[in-house]
């Protein structure tokens, strides 16, 4: 591990390999990537991973379809091939949703994004064997799908290490030192590290960086829980990755299983990100399959639990994440907040903060709403939807 970077970078999770390999992009390669166990071992590797492009503000819309276009280079950016199943994926919601749904599919347009509204009929054809009951709208995103959370972050961080980052395993940073209101290093479990700029891209453990610094992140950790089910019948496993809004669950193909998880609004379970259970509850299992049962019951029916876990998420007051400098703190970044649905971000988040770093500002996406300081100006922003589905 060096002991001097222009950049250091706290947190091995898809955004902090995704800023070291936009920083090499831009020929800054004298950065330390510091995780503390291995890449995407958290959040990110837990993740639905879900790649969609349907959200309420500007600025995530944006950073929605540039990461589109982005895991459809994957192969060609890092050499890794079928990270990204570009299958379209579908969103359900009930008819007090339809009004809105269809707001945002017209708006989208004007982005790019192909999207359509989805009869019951249709959706009876794309998903055979769904139960319609309580469905008042749906629609479909043509270009959106799911992808592999860890082999992504993998793939970023292995171009940045060939181009000489140092992407470093199984260290913590456990301070940050400033002088006269700037960075000046980072200190580890294995020594310090002179930088005159930290990212904090640590998700649940943001916080707790933060306060290095004498910044205070409005960031709750909740625990979340998600099912690994197979079939034996593969012809009765759903084909396209499905956000359900009527029964606050989601679901995807993964590996010739399917990953299963519940959604907002719901009633959050807060928790310290380092004593926590990170296996899923028995109540839990019976109940979302029991609610699984009643949306797509040919395939819940046929099925087992074969795996599960509990994993973490970093929420703000809005549901939506908190980016770039702080007043006060010269060369620390914030990278964080990103309650849930941050993985398919990702690649362009990299984008932006390195643009930040090298730049002074992020250029093809305004990120200006998205600072913390809108929490005491009261500008938080809202959604479309609950929760996550900003």
């Amino acid at each position: 591990m060096r002991s001097t970077a222009d950049v250091v970078i706290i947190g091995g999770g898809v955004m902090g390999a995704s800023i070291a390999y936009h920083l090499s992009e831009k020929g800054v390669t004298n950065v330390v990537l510091l995780e503390r166990k291995t890449l995407a071992a958290e959040g990110t590797g837990h993740s639905g991973a879900l790649v969609r492009q349907h959200y309420s503000q500007d600025p995530i819309i944006r950073m929605a379809v540039r990461s589109v276009k982005i895991f459809e280079e994957f192969e060609e950016r890092t050499g890794r091939a079928n990270v990204f199943s570009q299958t379209g994926w579908i969103k359900i919601g009930s008819a007090e949703m339809k009004a809105e749904m269809e707001r945002n599919i017209e708006r989208h347009r004007g982005f790019g994004i192909e999207a359509d509204f989805l009869s019951i009929d249709d959706l009876q054809k794309l998903i055979p064997g769904i139960n319609p009951d309580g469905i008042g709208s749906a629609l479909i995103e043509h270009k959106s799908g799911h992808a592999d959370p860890t082999a992504t972050t993998e793939g970023l961080a292995e171009v940045a290490r060939s181009r000489g980052t140092d992407i470093v395993e199984g260290v913590a940073a456990t301070g940050i030192d400033t002088e006269g209101g700037r960075v000046t290093s980072v200190s580890t479990s294995e020594g310090a590290i002179s930088t005159p700029i930290v990212v904090n891209a640590a998700g649940p453990w943001s916080p707790a960086i933060a306060r290095w610094v004498d910044i205070d992140l409005p960031i709750e950790v909740t625990r979340e829980q998600d099912l690994v089910l197979e079939t034996d019948d593969v012809d009765l496993r759903p084909a396209y990755p499905v956000s359900n809004g009527v029964d606050r669950t989601y679901w995807r193909r993964d590996r010739g299983r399917l990953l299963a998880g519940d959604g907002h609004p719901k009633e959050s379970e807060y928790v310290d990100p380092d004593n926590y259970d990170s296996t899923h509850d028995a109540s839990y299992e019976l109940e979302l399959m029991a609610r699984l049962k009643h949306r797509i019951p040919r395939f819940a029916d046929s099925a087992r639990v074969v795996g599960g876990f509990a994993s973490l998420y970093d929420v703000t007051p809005d549901w939506h994440p908190i980016l770039g400098a702080v007043d006060g703190v010269d060369g620390y970044l914030n990278c964080v907040g990103w309650s849930g649905h941050g993985f398919k971000l990702g690649p362009a988040v990299g984008e932006l903060i390195a643009e930040v770093i090298v730049d002074g500002a992020a250029s093809s996406i305004d990120i200006s709403t998205l600072g913390l300081d809108r929490f005491a100006k009261g500008a938080l922003l809202s959604g479309s939807y609950a929760g996550n589905q900003a």
